[in-house]
C-alpha cells in the first residue's frame, strides 16, 4: 500500500486506544476474595508510582453517576462496574492512561491519544506494562504468549483500536463491504462502545481481532494501514457523493447547524446526528468552524452521564435535553467563524 499521511485525513481519524490484558501467576484470573484482591491492587499501585500521578477509584465507592461518566469516557468498562466488590481503576491526571484491576482479566491497561498514534500510544503503555511486570509475575507461556481469560486475547493480549468518522461510506451504503474486507485482514469494525454497539454519528472503531501468532509491531502496522486505507476510501466516496448530492449534504449540514444553535432541547440521539452533519459540512467547507476536532469533544460532552456529572445531581430526561441544547449552543457559537 502506498504511504499516506494521517494528516491527510484530519477529521476522519478521531482517537487511538491501546489496551493490554494481563493476568498474574499464582492468582486466579477472576479474584473472589478480599485479601487477594487488595494485595494485587497494592502491587499495581506501587508499580505505577514511577509512572506519574494516578487517582485510584474503587467501584464500590463510586455513585452510579460517577461510574457512568467514567464509562462514557472509556476510562472503565461495564465489566469493571459489574465487579462492584473488587473492581478498581487507576487513572492518570490527564486521563490518557487507565489501568483497570479485576475486570475480565486481573489487569487491563489502556492508553488514549488523539489522532492516529498507535505506535506512540503503545510505547507509552509498554513502559507502564514494564513497571507492572517488575512487581507482578505475569501469566505467560512460551508457546502461547500472555494468558488471558478470553481465548481471543491470548498471545500479545493487545487490542489496538482507532475511532474513525465515516459519513460518506455510511451514507453510500458501503459499510458492509468495508467490514468484510477488514475481517479478511483479521480486523473488525464496530460502534463507538465496541462489540454489539452501532456506529452512531458515523463513528466507528477499527481494531485487531488476532492476538495469537503475531507480535505487537505487526498488530500495530496492520491496524494503521487498514485505518489509512479505509479513510482513503472514505474520501473517494465523499468526492463521489458530493458530485451527485452536494446540495443535499449542504442542506443537512446547515439545517443541523440551525437546529443546534437554536434548539431549546435536544435528545442525545438528535445531538449526535446533528453534530455529525455539522462536522461533515465543516470538513468540506460548507460551514466555517474554526476547530473541527472540538466537535468530537462536544459529542462526548453531551453524553447523558457526563451532563449529569457536570451538574452534580440526578436530572430528568427533560432537564438533560435542556442542558444539552444549552451546552451545544454555547460551544458551537464559540467555534463558528
Amino acid at each position: 500500500m502506498k504511504a499516506v499521511s494521517p494528516e491527510n485525513f484530519e477529521g476522519n481519524i478521531i482517537t487511538t486506544r491501546i489496551r493490554i490484558a494481563r493476568n498474574v501467576w499464582g492468582y486466579p484470573f477472576k479474584v473472589e476474595d478480599t485479601k487477594t484482591a487488595n494485595e494485587i491492587v497494592k502491587k499495581v499501585n506501587r508499580a505505577l508510582i514511577k509512572c506519574g500521578t494516578f487517582n485510584l477509584y474503587h467501584m464500590r465507592n463510586l455513585s452510579d453517576i460517577e461510574t457512568e461518566a467514567m464509562k462514557a469516557k472509556h476510562l472503565i468498562s461495564q465489566a469493571l462496574i459489574d465487579n462492584k466488590e473488587f473492581g478498581v481503576a487507576l487513572v492518570n491526571e490527564d486521563e490518557s492512561i487507565s489501568v483497570m484491576v479485576h475486570e475480565e482479566d486481573v489487569i487491563r491497561e489502556q492508553c488514549f491519544m488523539k489522532g492516529l498514534r498507535l505506535f506512540e500510544a503503545y510505547k507509552r503503555l509498554d513502559a507502564i506494562d514494564d513497571e507492572l511486570a517488575k512487581n507482578l509475575d505475569f501469566a505467560y507461556d512460551e508457546d502461547l504468549g500472555y494468558l488471558t481469560s478470553c481465548p481471543t486475547n491470548v498471545g500479545t493480549g493487545l487490542r489496538a483500536s482507532v475511532m474513525v468518522f465515516l459519513p460518506a461510506l455510511t451514507i453510500g451504503g458501503k459499510m458492509n463491504s468495508v467490514a468484510n474486507r477488514l475481517e479478511d485482514l483479521g480486523l473488525t469494525i464496530r460502534g463507538t462502545y465496541g462489540e454489539g454497539s452501532e456506529g452512531e454519528g458515523y463513528i466507528y472503531q477499527i481494531s485487531n481481532q488476532q492476538t495469537l501468532g503475531v507480535n505487537e509491531q505487526e498488530v500495530l502496522s496492520v491496524v494503521e494501514e487498514a485505518v489509512l486505507s479505509v479513510c482513503e476510501e472514505e474520501r473517494r466516496e465523499l468526492t463521489a457523493i458530493l458530485s451527485k448530492r452536494e446540495i443535499y449534504i449542504m442542506n443537512e449540514a446547515k439545517k443541523s447547524y440551525g437546529i443546534l444553535t437554536n434548539a431549546i432541547m435536544l435528545s442525545y440521539k438528535e445531538a449526535l446526528m446533528h453534530i455529525s452533519n455539522v462536522k461533515l459540512g465543516a470538513m468540506v467547507g460548507m460551514l466555517n468552524i474554526s476547530d473541527v476536532e472540538s466537535l468530537d469533544e462536544l459529542i462526548v460532552a453531551c453524553n447523558p452521564a457526563l451532563i449529569i456529572k457536570q451538574y452534580g445531581r440526578i436530572l430528568s430526561e427533560l432537564d438533560r435535553d435542556l442542558f444539552r441544547a444549552e451546552i451545544i449552543n454555547k460551544k458551537l457559537k464559540k467555534i463558528t467563524i
